[in-house]
């Protein structure tokens, strides 16, 4: 068990998935500045109706767009490792998290995986990246499948709480074969955050 400063908000941020923030309050601006200059982690956690939830994500600011004045940041922010929380403490207004991160792949079905990989090929080529599919080949985990796409909060929460590799790949299937075969389905922050959108896809999208 560790210490982890939290930033609750009302989203879930998945292990993998880009998220761009603009931070203004003191206790979050300090929790950012502490990231960046002393590498001091912190995660971003689900809060509805002021309870956090069970379960969140460390992050790693992956980019500072702007840093203002005033000590206010825009930054790009991507999912590194997922943690189940076992009780939470103020410090200050500061909501500290004791936490046990979580593996992420360990009890993966060997075919089960490979006919996600399959399906997010398939998807890949339907919405028009075609370039440098070799790239996606290598993606295990279940949350790697899901980089680039738009999911609903309640999805993305009853994934997060998931503690089976393998039901969140039986989820990731379902979702791959009912919902995303347009365009539409992949972030808009595409258009905004263009270098790490071709790092991810390997090109643009057509």
């Amino acid at each position: 068990m560790t210490s982890l400063p939290l930033f609750p908000l009302n989203m879930v941020l998945l292990p993998y998935e880009l998220l761009p923030l603009h931070i203004f309050e003191p206790r979050y601006k300090k929790m950012v500045r502490d990231h960046i200059e002393e590498d001091k982690p912190f995660g971003i956690i689900l809060n509805e109706d002021n309870v956090v939830c069970t379960k969140g994500c460390r992050v790693k600011v992956q980019k500072v767009y702007k840093k203002y004045s005033n000590g206010e940041y825009d930054i790009l922010v991507r999912g590194v490792e997922q943690f189940k929380v076992i009780k939470t403490r103020m410090e200050g207004e500061t909501v500290i998290g004791e936490i046990d991160y979580l593996p992420l792949n360990i009890d993966s079905d060997e075919r089960l995986r490979k006919k996600i990989q399959e399906l997010y090929l398939q998807v890949l080529i339907k919405v028009g990246i075609s370039n440098s599919l070799e790239m996606h080949m290598g993606k295990k985990i279940s949350y790697e499948f899901l980089q680039g796409f738009e999911l609903p909060l309640n999805m993305k929460k009853k994934l997060i709480l998931m503690n089976s590799e393998n039901k969140r790949l039986s989820l990731i299937k379902d979702v791959f074969v009912n919902n995303y075969r347009e365009k539409s389905a992949f972030f808009s922050n595409q258009q905004k955050f263009p270098v790490y959108y071709t790092q991810l896809w390997g090109g643009s999208m057509k």
